[in-house]
Parts: C-alpha cells; sequence; structure tokens
C-alpha cells in the first residue's frame, strides 16, 4: 500500500503543479519501479508494446473520422431528421437536441464535438422558443456524453485495449444505458418546459408527415449511413473494429471532401490541412497518455497492488452489493477531477481484478466505470462538458448547475439500475 501511496501523491502533485498528465504518471511510476527495487529494465518494453497493439491503430483513425464528420456540416441534416419525427410535440426542441446528441455521437464518438456541433446549432433555436439560456445550456452539456455511450467511442476502445476485453462487447454495453439516459431527458425536458408550450392546432396529416421524414432522411442519408457501414461491416464480418476506423475515414473523405462540394455546393468548416492536424495531435495526446500509462500499470502488477486491495476489501466486507456502492462512489469522485481516458487507464488495472473477485462480469463493469466517468465530466470541480457547455451557452457555471441537477438524478438512477441489475447491459452483447 506504501507503494500506492507513494505514486499517488507523486501523480496528483506534479498534476497540481499543471505537468501534462502522461508525464505525471510515468514520472511516479518510475519513482515507485526505483523506490521499490523493481526492474527498470521493463519499463521499456512495457511502452513499446503498449502501442505494437493492431486495436490501437482503431484511435487515431476514428479521431480523424469523428473530426471530420464534425467539420462538414452534417450536424444540421441530422436535426432536420429528428425534428421529422417529432416536431409536432411540445417540448420538441428539447427533445430535439436529445435525439440528434444520440445520433451525432455515434457518428463522431466525441462528447466535446457533439456539444459545440450540436449545441451552437440548436441553443439559439431553444432560446427563440421560449427556453432560459441556462436551462438550454444545461441540457446540451447533459446530452454531450450520450455521444460516448452511443459507439463507436474512444473510452471503449481504450477500455478494450486495457482489460483485454472484446471491443464490441465493451462498446455494446453502454447503448442500452445511453437510450435510458436520452428517454429520462427527453421526459424531463417534457415537464420543466413542454407542458408549458400550447399545443400545436395544425390538424395532422399523415401524407405530408410522412413526405417530411422521407425528404429529411433522404438529406440525412448520406450522416447517417457511417454507423450503419460500420456496425454493418463489423458484425458481418466483413471488416474487423480496427479496419472499420479505416472505412469510416474513407467514408469522411468520400463525404466531405468530394460529396458534399461537388454535388450540394457545400464546403467543409476547416481546411483540410488544419483538420488533419487537429486529429494529428488528438491522437498523440492518447498515444501519450497510454505509453506513460503502461508503465504505471506494469508497477501496479509487480507490486501487486490488486492483490492487496483486493485482500483488504475482502477483510471488510464481503458483500457484492456494498463493493458496487463503494465502486461506484469511488468512480463518481474520480471522473470529477479525472479525464476519462487516465482514468480508466490508471484504475482499470487496479479496479478490475477487484470487480472480478467480487463475481462482477468485466464487461458489465466496463458499463458502470464508463458511465461513472461520463457523469463526472457534467460534475464540478474539472467538468470539462460542463466548462465546454457554459462557453457555447455564455453562462456561467453557478448559472447552470440548478438547471442541470435533475438531469445529473436522472444519470444517477440510471447508473444504480445498470449497477444492481446487470441483465440489462449484458443483454446486447450476448446477442450479438
Amino acid at each position: 500500500m506504501s507503494n500506492l501511496a507513494i505514486f499517488l501523491v507523486i501523480f496528483l502533485g506534479l498534476a497540481l503543479l499543471r505537468l501534462p498528465v502522461p508525464f505525471s504518471m510515468g514520472i511516479a511510476s518510475v519513482i515507485v519501479f526505483v523506490v521499490a527495487g523493481l526492474p527498470l529494465a521493463s519499463v521499456a518494453p512495457a511502452m513499446f508494446s503498449s502501442l505494437d497493439s493492431f486495436t490501437f491503430l482503431a484511435i487515431p483513425a476514428f479521431i480523424f473520422a469523428g473530426d471530420m464528420m464534425a467539420v462538414v456540416g452534417i450536424s444540421s441534416a441530422i436535426i432536420n431528421f429528428a425534428n421529422s419525427f417529432i416536431g409536432r410535440l411540445r417540448g420538441a426542441v428539447g427533445a430535439v437536441t436529445v435525439i440528434t446528441s444520440l445520433l451525432f455521437g455515434a457518428i463522431t464518438g466525441s462528447s466535446l464535438a457533439t456539444i459545440t456541433g450540436i449545441g451552437g446549432m440548436m441553443l439559439p433555436e431553444m432560446v427563440k422558443r421560449g427556453y432560459s439560456r441556462e436551462y438550454s445550456t444545461a441540457l446540451i452539456s447533459c446530452c454531450g456524453f450520450l455521444g460516448i455511450l452511443i459507439p463507436p467511442s474512444i473510452p471503449g476502445i481504450i477500455y478494450a485495449m486495457m482489460s483485454g476485453a472484446n471491443l464490441m462487447d465493451v462498446w455494446l454495453c453502454t447503448v442500452t444505458p445511453g437510450i435510458m439516459l436520452g428517454i429520462g431527458y427527453i421526459v424531463i425536458n417534457y415537464f420543466t418546459y413542454g407542458k408549458k408550450q400550447e399545443k400545436t392546432t395544425e390538424p395532422f396529416k399523415f401524407v405530408p408527415y410522412v413526405n417530411g421524414i422521407r425528404k429529411s432522411f433522404c438529406q440525412s442519408i448520406v450522416a447517417l449511413l457511417c454507423p450503419i457501414i460500420i456496425f454493418y461491416g463489423i458484425y458481418g464480418g466483413i471488416f474487423t473494429p480496427t479496419e472499420a476506423g479505416a472505412v469510416a475515414v474513407f467514408y469522411g473523405l468520400v463525404v466531405g471532401w468530394v460529396y458534399l462540394p461537388v454535388i450540394k455546393k457545400t464546403w467543409p468548416e476547416k481546411k483540410f490541412r488544419t483538420l488533419v492536424e487537429d486529429s494529428a495531435v488528438s491522437s498523440a495526446a492518447i498515444s501519450m497518455l497510454i505509453v506513460f500509462a503502461a508503465i504505471a500499470s506494469r508497477m501496479i502488477t509487480f507490486t501487486r497492488i490488486p492483490e492487496i486491495l483486493t485482500n483488504t476489501l475482502m477483510g471488510i466486507t464481503d458483500s457484492k452489493f456494498v463493493f458496487l456502492l463503494v465502486l461506484n462512489i469511488l468512480l463518481i469522485i474520480v471522473g470529477m477531477f479525472m479525464e476519462t481516458n487516465t482514468s480508466i487507464l490508471l484504475l482499470g488495472p487496479i479496479l478490475i481484478p477487484i470487480a472480478t473477485s467480487f463475481g462482477v462480469d468485466p464487461i458489465h463493469f466496463a458499463a458502470i466505470m464508463l458511465l461513472n466517468l461520463e457523469i463526472g465530466m457534467i460534475t464540478p470541480p474539472f467538468a470539462a462538458n460542463l466548462f465546454v457547455g457554459c462557453k457555447v451557452g455564455k453562462c456561467t457555471m453557478d448559472q447552470v448547475l440548478p438547471h442541470m441537477m435533475p438531469f445529473f438524478i436522472v444519470c444517477i438512477i440510471v447508473l444504480m439500475i445498470i449497477t444492481y441489475v446487470p441483465s440489462i447491459v449484458l443483454f446486447l452483447p450476448a446477442m450479438f
């Protein structure tokens, strides 16, 4: 336990001094290697093997594909598609924001891209329809991480790499929680603003309604085809998840730099070179994190920290119920202070063996961990989604927090459900 304490003190101390997280993690791990007398010769092989992975290639591919999809102007088409279904309902604008975030997240796999891409378009429309700016910002901030729960997602890839679990199982285990959250958000939005709005007086006409859906679907089919191609290709045995990343890149290139400019006369918001540079920087940042986390993981293995913690917890309680409760509290606190990918790489090697010893399935644990850490992205003090949402909505955090509480409560309710009813998250991986 002393080795873990040394690591945490040095890691957190360097991070608070604003040293980049990967370097803080790497330096703290090497110091523990020296103090504990562990073989330093194992550091370099750990760093190399962490990147020498076919699965890892999916990360830069999906980052690049997601960035492309976020800048080629597909968000407006998706918004129109969602609006064609529920535009007549009271509170429709808020509901469209939720549904669009789910669809947009399935294309980009990024919570921050979802907030900026969807929020920038939907927030003015919500304000125009009578929603307060603070409430609109809260809803958009909470909708952002729906893009992580609906695959493909980078944190899902990182969890699969770190744990050795099947990537598609990890992706699928968060789909049901994502849909449950989306439904919960829509219900809250209806009772908060929808019931205050007047019903549409224009009579419902079936043929125009169907024609509107057909027209919006045709306009958005280019965007919606991307996740369909990816999942059909993977489940159809046509290509692996990593190869699906390459397919997504190719599809994004065709859509953004051939189809839209030539057919639609619409040009991407960014120059291609700028897009490549931004994606390369994001990929490099995650690569550095994976490399230094590999050192920490090797240190954790050598010092037998998971075994020690497991024995300690088993000595305190043998109740799976109590363990899961403590686990949720721990992960939410971690998510409040640490970035999602860092938390997965740092805590995964420690917590997965402990969870397994208590009879928790690793795929079930993936759903618990990812949802907890994403809830942390809307929980102060270091709430990345909330900061970006406030920037988009031009509000302060203290103005937004009261409006965000109902959505936060829904998140906790869904978290408790999936924690204690594992079949909810495991039935999709089992089905496929």
